[in-house]
Order: C-alpha cells, then structure tokens, then sequence
C-alpha cells in the first residue's frame, strides 16, 4: 500500500522517497554545530572579530558578516589549543565562500580554496582587502584607521 511521503508528499512504499530519505539521512546523521568546531567559544571569539573590525578584509562590505577560520585556526583545534583571534579573518559571506575551505581535507592534501564549484579567490592587488598594521590596528580601505 502507498503512503504519502513526509519529504515532499508523493506517493512511496515508506515514510519517505528516496530522494527524500537521503536527504533525511544526510541531516540527521550531520555533525551538531559544536561537534563540527563553532561551540560556545568559538562564537565569542566570531562576535569579538566582528566587532573589532566591522568590515570584509577581501571587499571593505558591511553586511552579512562572518568570521572564517584559517587552515591554522583547525590545526590549534585539532591539537586541543585554543584558536586565537590571529587565526580568523572577517570576511562577507559571499567572500567566505569564494575563499573556500579552510579545514584540511582529512590526508590534508587539499590546499585552501579548493572547494568542488567554488569560484578562486581574487588575485590581492585586485582585491579592497584591509592591511593589518599591527593587532591592535588595523587600516580600513581609503586609508582611515
């Protein structure tokens, strides 16, 4: 007998299509937030990036703004240290995905940015990125501090 499915209401054998079920298994058997490194202390140290600096270092944007760890932001975590603000960047969201992943690939033989239908990052002199004078200034694009 046929049964409605509980993804997308189409008739099925079970309680989901296949396409469904798939979909179910993917987000149910995914890693919590926490298992996958953005726990109570890495939002702290996101807001306190954020607000340090209120802008994208790649495009000067104000909105919609994240906090992108560095491929040595995972290897601290992986040795149980701490990851440090020097180990994040401030970038957009569209930036942050243009600049792909920075988790190693697990025989970590990826470098950064080689994310399967990512687009590369933009060459630095063409980019609006900020300069960092040092950790405590940091020059915004046009030149103000």
């Amino acid at each position: 007998m046929l049964r409605v499915c509980l993804g997308c209401g189409e008739p099925t054998e079970g309680t989901r299509c296949g396409p469904c079920a798939y979909d179910h298994e993917r987000v149910t058997e995914r890693p919590t937030r926490e298992q996958r490194g953005y726990d109570k202390r890495w939002r702290r140290l996101s807001e306190r990036a954020r607000k340090l600096q209120p802008f994208c270092e790649d495009c000067g944007a104000t909105e919609n703004l994240t906090t992108d760890h560095s491929p040595e932001a995972w290897r601290r975590r992986a040795r149980g240290l701490a990851v440090r603000l020097q180990d994040v960047a401030v970038v957009c969201g569209p930036c942050n995905n243009r600049r792909g992943r920075a988790r190693p690939s697990p025989d970590d033989s990826e470098p950064r940015g080689v994310t399967p239908g990512q687009r590369p990052r933009p060459p630095a002199g063409e980019s609006k990125c900020a300069t960092v004078i040092s950790d405590s200034e940091t020059m915004i694009p046009g030149g103000e501090r």
